[in-house]
């Protein structure tokens, strides 16, 4: 994201190193404003927890008498499993999210370090790029360099891409929840549009925390309801019309890939290896499009898998494109 930033100015200030400070200011400042936001929202919603954790006591007071009346329970049993149980649970749920946002010394010393390995990324690109460049031949050399302009500018069109789709998520999510009458509809809404970059889990997230929360503090059940209804509505208009016509249908990886990249992100990165699955997925597949051997691979990794079943029998059941060939030699019959 900051590379072409960078480029712009080094051209005009002919200092890189000026050039990478000045691209810093670019991106911090919004991303400050960003985190300021959230932040501000996050406490002012934790100086209404008390009140909150009553209203969950009224709304399962209500829970278990509506139970009692229809299943023939005993008050007093199910009041005390409610009791030990879902409140205890909420009161750990609050205190472990308290504690998750107020240690920060974890998430500063992160960002130190991206930030350093960034600057030395943007400093040395040049040498890094003529690094790949000698490895291959002469005739190789021009297929690098075109695979690099276009991981360039797959990068470039997922960040602005990505950057676009909050915006509309934040946007439309933020509306209908104001017009539901939920608090502080647009945290809520740019919330689930930031936590969107997650694919699947993220949007879940985005749609269960003003669930849970309106649940707390309704007076009504259609209000709750009501969230879940738009949720589910914009996540249809998402997936159907915004994000392939902004992300583009190159960076449309099939479901079952990203559940996996998910999985194994998830595993070796945490919440950061979650995020970066998608990317790295769309990155791979325009990778793998430039090798012979591999380009099968990435027309499996496409989405719309099921309605292209038939082209690898048609354009790829040849010597050159079997990855089993790189470990066995095939036999000439």
């Amino acid at each position: 994201m900051l590379k072409p930033i960078a480029a712009f100015f080094e051209r005009r200030l002919r200092n890189r190193i000026l050039a990478i400070f000045t691209s810093y200011l670019l991106a911090v400042i919004p991303l400050l404003a960003v985190l300021f936001f959230f932040f501000n929202q996050t406490r002012i919603l934790f100086n209404d927890l008390p009140s909150v954790r009553e209203r969950l006591n009224k709304v399962m007071v209500s829970v278990s008498d509506w139970s009692d009346q229809k299943f023939n329970l005993e008050a007093d049993a199910t009041a005390s499993w409610i009791s030990d149980n879902i409140l205890a649970a909420s009161d750990f749920s609050i205190g472990f999210i308290r504690e998750s946002l107020e240690s920060t010394t974890g998430i500063l010393a992160n960002m130190v370090l991206i930030i350093l390995i960034t600057y030395f990324l943007l400093l040395y690109r040049t040498a890094f790029k003529h690094f790949f460049l000698a490895q291959v031949n002469s005739k190789g050399k021009e297929n690098v360099v075109r695979l690099l302009d276009k991981l360039q500018d797959l990068t470039k069109r997922y960040m602005l891409g990505q950057g676009l789709v909050i915006i509309i998520l934040g946007l439309l999510i933020g509306t209908g929840l104001w017009i539901i009458g939920v608090p502080y509809p647009f945290f809520w809404g740019f919330l689930a549009g930031f936590l969107e970059i997650i694919p699947y889990v993220g949007t879940s997230i985005g749609g269960i925390l003003p669930f849970l929360y309106m649940l707390m503090v309704a007076d009504n059940f259609w209000q709750p309801l009501a969230v879940v209804g738009l949720y589910i509505l914009v996540q249809q208009i998402e997936g159907n019309f915004i994000s392939p016509n902004v992300m583009g249908q190159s960076i449309r990886i099939n479901p079952l890939f990203v559940i996996m990249g998910l999985f194994v992100g998830g595993i070796m990165w945490g919440i950061s290896g979650m995020i970066l699955a998608l990317p790295i997925l769309a990155i791979s597949k325009e990778i793998f499009r430039s090798f012979a051997v591999l380009a099968p691979l990435s027309y499996l990794m496409e989405d719309g898998l099921a309605r292209k079943k038939n082209i690898f029998l048609q354009q790829f059941d040849r010597s050159e494109h079997r990855i089993f060939n790189l470990f066995f030699e095939e036999k000439q019959h």
